[in-house]
């Protein structure tokens, strides 16, 4: 191979973490455009900055992952047939992140929800699987995480045995929606997407009984055991009215204003954390919080405060930047990922007040294609920051994309090692080894 910008960390099991340089064809600087488009469109404003090195001063580093999904179960699909599952494989990606994010190395760990399928339900096999990513996350040696509570956990575990699932979804206090310094200049605010759900919780308890009066309100049919046609007829805009999204409380919605103002008073910035997207162009109407009309108010009154929202939910993944700047970024799910490929991310938060995305495998793609459009390699999330996806990074298993580069007359190490370098882009591939 030529020489070519990159750094590379090993792992403890001694493999390699590689990661391309913000000067090599990972980016592409574009005119700066309008940043409120839904697009996903392009760049950040300026000169391209290379990652920060290990142990830098100023610089946070996260690992995030989401929709994990394991079971101990042949591969499936969703119920509408369209999306392929790869129970198994998933817990092999967290493996992978955890090494990576050990190399890099990582101080906090984010996993976004839906820890666990829930058809481990039906397995009888909640507990079995739970410990066992939980094992697997446990390797990594960042020395906090944060698990977000998504709809699969409460289809494997009642809300109120939560605390004793071995998740992390508390703080001290008890409450399952909270704020946390992450270092430096940053600070992270976790939503309880469910705090009004009609899973994990059953007649009687508020949640419950508020989640059937909004149903009642705007999606009736979901409260009929029998009618499995929750969206034949029904508006849209009323489409994420169905059960395996939720909605928070006028007290949590509350309690986002004030975290908000503290966080401006000390003078942090703020990453919001939520299992469901809030934001429809960075996701889909069948997969938004019931009333994120209300949470993103509150987050636009503090738009010089919030920096971005990160979310899971939407295996497809997406990402956009709303009208007043802030980024929003949906994580694809390791579940759909294909075999031996990646998908997770480490976030850099630097004290200049941006943050970086840098994906491993397809962590994020554009939103609207289903899960098939293309690929970003990293955000930048920052006041007028624009990011591009990658050229030519359509899903293909480590195999073909090997065979490609191999066709153009390369050995298969070289081949593989360049994929490596171009987070396992074709294009780029080839591009670094013709240069």
């Amino acid at each position: 191979l030529p020489a070519l910008p990159h750094r590379r960390r090993r792992h403890s099991d001694g493999a390699m973490c590689w990661r391309v340089q913000a000067d090599s064809p990972r980016r592409k600087e574009q005119p700066t455009g309008d940043a409120g488009k839904g697009s996903g469109a392009a760049k950040q404003a300026g000169a391209a900055q290379a990652p920060a090195a290990p142990g830098a001063a100023g610089v946070v580093r996260v690992g995030l992952i989401a929709d994990i999904q394991y079971a101990d179960c042949e591969d499936g699909t969703d119920f509408e047939a369209t999306e392929q599952r790869h129970f198994r494989n998933s817990i092999e990606i967290a493996r992978s992140a955890v090494r990576c994010w050990n190399a890099e190395p990582v101080e906090v760990v984010i996993q976004l929800g839906d820890i666990i399928d829930g058809c481990n339900v039906r397995l009888n096999a909640s507990g079995d699987a739970m410990a066992k990513v939980l094992k697997t996350l446990d390797q990594c040696t960042a020395s906090r995480r944060f698990d977000l509570i998504g709809n699969h956990e409460l289809y494997n575990v009642r809300r109120e045995n939560l605390a004793s699932s071995g998740l992390r979804c508390f703080d001290d206090s008890g409450k399952t929606y909270y704020s946390a310094h992450l270092g430096g200049m940053w600070e992270a605010i976790f939503l309880d997407a469910y705090e009004h759900a009609l899973i994990g919780m059953g007649d009687g308890e508020e949640g419950y009984m508020k989640a059937r009066d909004i149903m009642q309100q705007n999606n009736p049919r979901v409260l009929d055991p029998h009618n499995r046609n929750w969206f034949d007829g029904l508006p849209e805009d009323l489409h994420r009215f169905v059960p395996y999204n939720g909605g928070a409380s006028p007290e949590q919605v509350a309690w986002l204003e004030g975290a908000l103002v503290a966080a401006a008073v000390a003078g942090r910035k703020v990453l919001v954390f939520s299992h469901v997207p809030l934001y429809e162009p960075a996701t889909k109407k069948k997969t938004l919080i019931w009333n994120f009309q209300e949470i993103m108010r509150v987050l636009h009154s503090h738009k010089d405060t919030v920096v971005a929202v990160f979310a899971g939910h939407d295996h497809n993944g997406g990402y956009a930047v709303d009208g007043v700047g802030l980024h929003h970024v949906t994580m694809n799910s390791p579940l759909t990922a294909p075999v031996g490929s990646d998908c997770f991310a480490v976030l850099e938060c630097h004290d200049s007040g941006m943050a970086r995305f840098i994906a491993h495998g397809r962590a994020c793609v554009e939103s609207g294609t289903n899960g098939n459009g293309r690929a970003y390699a990293e955000i930048v999330c920052a006041k007028g920051a624009q990011n591009l996806p990658v050229e030519g990074t359509a899903i293909l298993g480590e195999t073909e994309k090997l065979s490609s580069v191999v066709a153009m007359g390369f050995t298969p190490e070289q081949a593989r090692g360049a994929l490596d370098m171009a987070n396992g882009s074709v294009d780029g591939a080839i591009q670094l080894l013709v240069e």
